[in-house]
């Protein structure tokens, strides 16, 4: 008996908590889909750091000698300087390019570059170049 007397006195939210409710979701619902596109373009609009492009054109590994040599080339859009060269992940001295004075290498323009580092016949090495603004390129050298 106070089962169906329970069921009959249904009572619901007014009209007006409704629509306060429904009035805070659309306007939650805009914050979000605003925060979203105002990300997304300013995102579009921020101009990327230039960075060079560098590319081997070619590169040896003389494991009697325990010299590789190689030829960056700059293919990117500015000037960059060359400032490291790694092998296997640790820095190595380098005979060549890699100074101060000497380091900028222009658009389009090839640097030779020579580094020591004791190596064994047919084992394959990391080499990595890395200049001041960021850029760089590696590769793997099979050593002869």
């Amino acid at each position: 008996m106070k089962l169906k007397k329970f069921y009959k006195n249904k009572r619901a939210f007014s009209a007006i908590i409704a629509a306060l409710i429904m009035m805070l979701l659309a306007v939650a619902a805009g914050v979000v889909v605003y925060a979203y596109v105002m990300g997304w373009i300013g995102g579009a609009q921020q101009n990327p750091t230039q960075t060079g492009k560098l590319s081997f054109d070619s590169i040896t590994a003389n494991a009697t000698a325990g010299t590789i040599s190689m030829y960056v080339r700059n293919v990117g859009s500015n000037n960059i300087i060359l400032n490291q060269a790694y092998v296997g992940g640790t820095a190595v001295a380098n005979a060549t390019a890699i100074t101060s004075t000497t380091g900028v290498l222009a658009v389009q323009s090839t640097a030779y570059l020579q580094v020591s580092y004791a190596m064994t016949v047919h084992n394959f090495y990391d080499v990595k170049v890395v200049c001041k603004d960021g850029t760089t390129v590696s590769t793997s050298v099979e050593a002869t």
